[in-house]
C-alpha cells in the first residue's frame, strides 16, 4: 500500500518541502497515537528527541551555524497552537537558500536537543513534546523527496529484518531465500537490538527495508523501529510483512510504511513496483545533476547523510 506517489519530476526535487506529505504525516501520526497505550507514545516521543539531536552530533561542520535565538524560535514554533507555524518556518528557510543539511544538523538537531533540556526541566511537558516531536517528524518526512537514493539500481536489492525481540524468525528466513530464487540480493538482519539494527541498516546502501512482525504484540517495538528509520534512513522504502498484517492494517497504514503486504504474492508485486519506484528516483536525480548544473551545492558535503 504506497504511502506516497512520487511523480520524480524536476519541479518536485526543488520544492522545499512537500506540504502534502507534512500533513498527511502529521494526521497519520495524531490517529496512530489514539490507537496507542500512553507509554508506547511516550517512547516514541523520546525515540524522535533521540535520533534527530543525535543528527547533529554525529557530523559537525563549522561552517553551519544557528544561533541560540533560532532554535529557541522553532522550538516555539513547533509547540505552538498552530500546526503550520514549524512547518512554513522551515519551508521559508529552505526557499532562502538554507540547505538541508542544515536544517537537519543544526536546525532539527538542535531544536531536539534544546526540547529535550526543556522537557528535563520541566519547561515543557509530557503533551507539548510529544506534539513537537510529532512535527518534527512530520517535518522530516516532507523532506524526504530531497534525499539522494544510495542504491546500485543495476542488482534488486533489499534488507530483511526481523523486529528485535522476535523470536519467531521462520517466516522471514523463508522469504529471503525466496527472493534470493528470484535474482534479489537479500540481506538478513536477525536477533539484534533496535539500536544494533538500526546501525546495520543505516549503513548498509540497500533501496528496499522489509521488517517482518509475528503479531500484535509487534506493534510497540515496530512503531520505535519505523521512527528511527524514517529518520535515519529517509531514503529507504519500507515494507511490512508477517502474521496478522491484515488484522492490523488500519493501524500499519498510519506508520508511513511504503508497502503493506498480507500474503507472498503481495509481497512480490509490492517489493517490484517499490524498486521500480527507488530507479525511476535514482534516475530522475542523475537525470537532473547531469544537466543545466542545477545541482545543490551541499551535495558533496553532505554525501553521508545521502542528501541534497
Amino acid at each position: 500500500m504506497p504511502r506516497e506517489q512520487n511523480m520524480m519530476t524536476e519541479i518536485s526535487f526543488r520544492e522545499p518541502l512537500e506540504y502534502r506529505v507534512y500533513e498527511r504525516s502529521q494526521a497519520n501520526i495524531i490517529r496512530l497515537k489514539e490507537r496507542l497505550p500512553e507509554d508506547t507514545v511516550l517512547s516514541l516521543a523520546r525515540e524522535v528527541i533521540r535520533r534527530v539531536a543525535l543528527k547533529g552530533q554525529k557530523i559537525e561542520y563549522p561552517t553551519l551555524v544557528t544561533s541560540d535565538a533560532d532554535l529557541e524560535k522553532l522550538c516555539n514554533e513547533l509547540l505552538s497552537d498552530d500546526p503550520k507555524a514549524a512547518v512554513d518556518m522551515i519551508a521559508t528557510l529552505r526557499a532562502e537558500g538554507v540547505s538541508t543539511e542544515q536544517i537537519y544538523l543544526k536546525y532539527l538537531a538542535g531544536a531536539a536537543r534544546m526540547l529535550g533540556d526543556w522537557w528535563e526541566q520541566d519547561k515543557a511537558s509530557l503533551t507539548q513534546v510529544t506534539v513537537a516531536s510529532s512535527r518534527m517528524l512530520a517535518i522530516m518526512r516532507g523532506m524526504r523527496h530531497l534525499f539522494e537514493p544510495a542504491v546500485n539500481t543495476q542488482t534488486k536489492s533489499a534488507i530483511f529484518a526481523s523486529v528485535p525481540g522476535e523470536d519467531h524468525t521462520m517466516g522471514v528466513k523463508m522469504a529471503a531465500d525466496l527472493f534470493r530464487k528470484e535474482g534479489w540480493d537479500i540481506s538478513l538482519k536477525l536477533g539484534l537490538t533496535h539500536d544494533a539494527l538500526v546501525a546495520e541498516i543505516e549503513q548498509e546502501p540497500k533501496g528496499i527495508v522489509g521488517l517482518s512482525m509475528s503479531g500484535r504484540h509487534s506493534i510497540e517495538k515496530l512503531s520505535k523501529l519505523v521512527i528511527a528509520l524514517h529518520i535515519c534512513c529517509p531514503q529507504a522504502y519500507l515494507l511490512v510483512s508477517g502474521q496478522d498484517v491484515e488484522k492490523m492494517r488500519p493501524t500499519l497504514a498510519l506508520m508511513g510504511f511504503d508497502g503493506i503486504a498480507g500474503s507472498v504474492e503481495e509481497a512480490r508485486e509490492q517489493m517490484a513496483a517499490l524498486w521500480e519506484r527507488k530507479t525511476l528516483r535514482t534516475g530522475a536525480h542523475c537525470d537532473r545533476n547531469n544537466g543545466n548544473g542545477s545541482a545543490f551545492a551541499e551535495q558533496t558535503i553532505f554525501s553521508k547523510f545521502n542528501v541534497q
